[in-house]
This record gives C-alpha cells, sequence and structure tokens, in this order.
C-alpha cells in the first residue's frame, strides 16, 4: 500500500517518512518526490538509526531537485524498520514536496 506525504513547511527540519509501526513496512520498491515549488528544492533522503540518532544512511544527499521536477528512486531502498527510521531534509527556507512511497 503507498503512503502519500505533503511537506509544506518553512524551515529546515528533517521530516519523518516511516518509523517502526504495526502499519508500516520497511519493504519499498519505489520513492516518487515532486517539488511544486517554483524554485529548485535541495533535498536529502536517509535512514536514521533508531538506537543512534547520530548514524545516518543516505540514498541521496544535497541533491537539488529543479523547480516543477520529480525524482525517482526504486533501487536499494528496503530496511528494516525495527531499527530505522525513513526520513527527509529540505534545505530551502520554504518547501512544497509531495513524496509517494510504494
Amino acid at each position: 500500500m503507498a503512503k502519500y506525504v505533503n511537506i509544506n513547511t518553512s524551515g529546515t527540519a528533517a521530516v519523518e517518512l516511516l518509523s517502526d509501526s504495526k502499519t508500516e513496512s520497511g519493504r519499498i520498491s519505489k520513492i516518487h518526490i515532486c517539488n511544486k515549488r517554483s524554485a529548485a528544492e535541495v533535498i536529502s533522503v536517509y535512514l536514521e538509526k533508531i538506537a543512534d540518532a547520530s548514524v545516518d544512511y543516505y540514498f541521496i544527499k544535497g541533491l537539488s531537485i529543479p523547480a516543477n521536477t520529480s525524482l525517482l528512486l526504486e533501487d536499494c531502498l528496503s530496511f528494516n524498520i525495527s531499527l530505522y527510521k525513513l526520513k527527509i531534509d529540505d534545505f530551502s527556507a520554504s518547501n512544497d514536496l509531495t513524496v509517494i512511497i510504494k
């Protein structure tokens, strides 16, 4: 089942996309990220270790997505959801992203 997340906040805080819960799974085949702004967005998508938040494993780091463009990640995405959280960072002052996880 797909998970849909809209991110339209001010600031550069990380957003948790998936974490340990009874309803979510770390079995991911695709992550679709759409930049809905008229300016580029710089993002990072990564796994944060639950037991040690200082340990991160990046799928992408500091990638600029052009205005009104989408990015599709579809390789090596599954993870153990009891050990890691899936997060996204947006380094823009204001952002407007849609993230679809399948």
